[in-house]
């Protein structure tokens, strides 16, 4: 079964017309609809941190051989790091590519790589179909639609479905197969986002569930509306009293609903407010990954051995500002984004839970090699990191691209034609999960299109 655009059932067009009419009820009410149900297991949380605008990674992860510098820094004479900052990576595990080490910003990640924690996924991206340079250079390779546009390799991405519409992502799908055996006593979702809606986490059945930084969105007015507790329970009957219109009576059952999650999730985190002992970095990321975090320590009181979790750190669209350690720049956004990975990698530890979290990042394509004076332009194929207690790491996955203009990955101007596809990346995260080979077609329909779905970077 392939989920393209569907026509809508009854319950779900009730549903998203609700949420729809009223809007500052958002956070609540996409709490709604994936209450399934659960059988006794191991507790799972795949946590995606997005890197919006376009990760750099040719400046991210580096060639530093000889001959490997050399090309890089023809390739980019204006932006290239200088060699001797460049972070030596020592990767294990049968590695035969050329040596390669971290943008010196990412210094918070390298003790995790080192020591098993924390792995690399070289050359990653949207693909239709494996294709070969000769297919590029004939005009005959299917390419993902509208590549290099922000929007639509975003939803390339997040729907792993890059030669197709699609009303639902990945791990929204992967919720779709798993909530009911794994959490059929939570009245919160299976997917829940600390940075807004997300294409990755919608399914047919799954709807995720928005908290802030500082925890579930409440309807402060219930409390007392125009300073008046009469008016705060005049309100709530309005909400959630019976009504015998379709389309009310199927609101206010969602707003009830979103209600008692709220409650939950709010008693639950106050109940458990010291369980985080772990400073986080007071930045967008580093906050977002406290609350996924509490959220995480909170998981038995909510009923939930599996959780999917999605943050985002934007502005890594560096047309220009590459090479700039102001809050623009490159090199600022990596340090915010290790400083908040490591923060994090630390929080699972204490919880004593490093081995059932996994994290990973995405980001819509990855940029040009080819400078364009003090950035780089919209690419293709990027490096991705995976870190947590089962990540077979201190290893590169996938393979490691020539950074040369003109080599045998160049799509153009240094652009990456991805050797590994998304398709394999979310098949691993799956499978570990705990999706069934069986299900896995649903969750990514085109999997059967690519070798190896398993590219082994989880034990």
């Amino acid at each position: 079964m392939k989920p393209t655009v569907h026509n809508a059932s009854r319950r779900q067009f009730l549903q998203r017309s609700a949420w729809l009419s009223t809007a500052p009820l958002a956070g609540s009410l996409l709490a709604a609809a994936a209450v399934s149900a659960q059988s006794a297991g191991d507790y799972k949380a795949l946590v995606c941190i997005d890197l919006g605008g376009g990760n750099d990674q040719s400046n991210t992860v580096i060639p530093i051989s000889n001959s490997g510098y050399a090309s890089y820094q023809q390739g980019r004479p204006t932006l290239a790091l200088p060699r001797n900052t460049i972070l030596p990576l020592n990767p294990t595990g049968g590695y035969t590519g050329d040596a390669v080490g971290l943008h010196p910003s990412l210094a918070p990640l390298k003790p995790l790589f080192d020591s098993g924690r924390m792995a690399l996924l070289a050359n990653v991206g949207p693909l239709v179909r494996p294709i070969t340079k000769a297919e590029l250079n004939a005009g005959s390779a299917p390419l993902p639609y509208q590549l290099e546009s922000h929007s639509d390799q975003t939803q390339a991405w997040q729907s792993g479905l890059p030669d197709a519409p699609s009303s639902t992502g990945w791990m929204g799908r992967i919720g779709d197969v798993t909530a009911s055996a794994f959490n059929p006593n939570s009245r919160v979702s299976i997917a829940m986002s600390i940075a807004g809606n997300n294409i990755l986490q919608a399914g047919q059945a799954t709807i995720q569930y928005q908290l802030t930084t500082r925890g579930a969105v409440k309807v402060n007015a219930l409390d007392g509306l125009f300073n008046s507790q009469a008016g705060g329970t005049a309100l709530r009957a309005l909400m959630t009293g019976a009504r015998s219109h379709l389309l009310e009576g199927e609101l206010v059952t969602t707003s009830a609903r979103s209600l008692a999650v709220e409650e939950a999730v709010s008693g639950a985190l106050a109940s458990a407010a010291g369980n985080v002992t772990t400073v986080f970095p007071n930045t967008r990321i580093g906050q977002q990954l406290r609350m996924v975090a509490r959220m995480i320590s909170v998981r038995s009181a909510l009923s939930q051995r599996r959780q999917l979790f999605f943050v985002n750190q934007g502005g890594y669209d560096h047309h220009d500002n590459l090479i700039d350690e102001d809050n623009r720049g490159h090199a600022h956004l990596l340090r915010e984004l290790a400083e908040a990975m490591a923060a994090f990698n630390s929080a699972m530890n204490t919880l004593n839970i490093a081995q059932s979290v996994t994290t990973f990042t995405t980001s819509e394509f990855g940029r040009a090699l080819q400078h364009n004076g003090r950035g780089s332009d919209h690419g293709w194929g990027g490096h991705h990191f995976i870190m947590g207690g089962a990540v077979l790491g201190n290893r590169i996955y996938g393979t490691f691209p020539t950074v040369a203009l003109g080599g045998p990955e160049d799509y153009r101007q240094g652009s990456l034609m991805p050797t590994t596809s998304v398709d394999q990346y979310a098949a691993t995260l799956a499978r570990w999960f705990g999706v069934s080979a069986t299900d896995m077609s649903t969750v990514l329909p085109n999997i059967d299109r690519f070798p190896n779905p398993n590219i082994g970077f989880l034990g």
